[in-house]
């Protein structure tokens, strides 16, 4: 006769946001999966695009600001918007830039006008902020408290920090340029011009790049308002500028700037600016919903166990789910992980424990008052008994050499309050067991 030992359980519980994640090839390709359906799911590509009009929208506004500071420090050195002007050709179709810089020069301090107009300007500047801060909000709306005057203060502190970076940068860079026509470098750049020129492209591409880094890490972690480290928030925004980067020069490759100027003339350097803000935007609130699932990542991936498709589906994505998440690693820790042998009683009628269980490997049988199941890897048990409280009387019983996932019930309750989809499961297994109940009741009362 098989042996029946009595498992011994402790009341550790698992701790959801403060474990580190565990990266296996499992774990990869969970985030990547979660943070892509919740993309589509939040509709953030629509999102880029509005992103993307804000930010042909806002760009004329913010460079004006930038260039009213540049050319207030133009008046010690006049060399500085030489080099700016030299990097807005493309905006001379639309504004009269030297017009501007002309205005601006006779004019050493500002006035009442200055002021107004900076005013106006800057409150025109900060649509593409606001579209940002829209996009953080649809994916951290869950995760993030509703905080309408501090989004105020971040949209307007965002457009502040990115001109003043900016201004630092261009600073910068004229700097770098202002070093190298020193005396000491004249001979060698006369015979090196190449080299001084690709080396100065290639400074003033990567300044771009890491405006970009700067701008994005402190929105990461600024905007979400659910307070993600500054390592996490690092990482996502190196990750989209370096894929923002491949994607820029794939584009450089393949995209001839020159023939769509030829047909459309300088609408096509619009349009090709247009499609590479809008491969930005997709991939920076990408990144920002990776932010979202990396944070919030094992009580996500609880919910996509316990909505596990079953074994017999068929679909493309239920089967791409199973395989996915059948293994859930970065939850197997001490603590929440139990191996028992065949014969073992993970609980009983009289227990008060009213945890719920994953089956990571194995099988169980569970045996209740009116009826018994049979359970095996990918399946949960235990949850009737979780959200009646210990009304519904029943005992588990591993059938083979098992590996179990413990979920406390305060977790699953949680669970079942926050995702719609576990609470309709649920729900749909207190309605069989309502019914079975019913019926058994009507039974032995037809029977008296």
């Amino acid at each position: 006769m098989k042996s029946r030992t009595r498992l011994a359980l402790d009341d550790t519980h698992m701790k959801q946001h403060t474990a580190p994640i565990r990266l296996t090839k499992y774990t990869i390709g969970q985030l990547i999966y979660l943070s892509s359906m919740f993309y589509i799911q939040n509709n953030l590509y629509t999102c880029a695009a509005a992103c993307t009009f804000s930010f042909f929208f806002s760009i004329i506004p913010i460079g004006m600001m930038t260039l009213s500071i540049l050319v207030r420090i133009g008046h010690a050195y006049p060399e500085i918007i030489t080099t700016v002007v030299s990097y807005l050709t493309p905006v001379a179709t639309y504004v009269d830039i030297d017009a501007f810089i002309a205005h601006l020069m006779q004019h050493r301090l500002f006035n009442w006008v200055d002021i107004v107009i900076a005013v106006f300007i800057f409150w025109m500047a900060r649509k593409l902020f606001a579209t940002v801060m829209q996009g953080i909000r649809l994916i951290f709306h869950h995760g993030g408290l509703a905080r309408p005057i501090i989004n105020q203060l971040l949209i307007f502190s965002g457009e502040i920090v990115f001109i003043t970076v900016a201004v630092i940068i261009i600073i910068g860079l004229f700097a770098f340029r202002l070093f190298f026509t020193l005396s000491i470098f004249s001979m060698i750049r006369e015979r090196l011009e190449w080299l001084f020129s690709t080396f100065s492209f290639t400074v003033t591409n990567a300044f771009s790049y890491l405006l970009i880094l700067i701008f994005v890490t402190l929105v990461y972690k600024f905007a979400s308002g659910t307070k993600p480290s500054f390592k996490l928030s690092f990482i996502s925004s190196l990750l989209c500028t370096a894929v923002f980067f491949i994607v820029s020069k794939l584009m450089g490759l393949f995209l001839n700037v020159a023939n769509y100027n030829l047909i459309y003339g300088v609408l096509g350097s619009i349009m090709i600016l247009l499609l590479e803000m809008y491969i930005f935007f997709m991939i920076f609130l990408w990144g920002a919903q990776l932010i979202y699932v990396t944070q919030f990542f094992n009580t996500l991936l609880i919910g996509e166990l316990y909505l596990l498709p079953d074994y017999e589906t068929t679909d493309f994505v239920g089967v791409l789910r199973r395989i996915l998440f059948i293994s859930p690693d970065a939850l197997m820790r001490d603590g929440n992980v139990i191996h028992c042998t065949a014969g073992t009683v993970i609980y009983d009628a009289t227990d008060n424990s009213h945890d719920v269980y994953y089956i990571a490997d194995g099988s169980v049988l569970v045996r209740h008052a009116m009826a018994f199941s049979y359970y095996e890897r990918g399946d949960f048990f235990g949850e009737l008994r979780c959200l009646l409280d210990g009304v519904q009387e029943e005992a588990a019983e591993a059938v083979t050499d098992s590996v179990l996932l413990r979920i406390s019930a305060d977790t699953f309750r949680s669970l079942i309050e926050k995702n719609p989809n576990t609470a309709e499961k649920a729900l749909s297994l207190l309605s069989a067991y309502a019914r079975k109940a019913y019926h058994s009741k009507v039974q032995k009362s037809g029977k008296l």
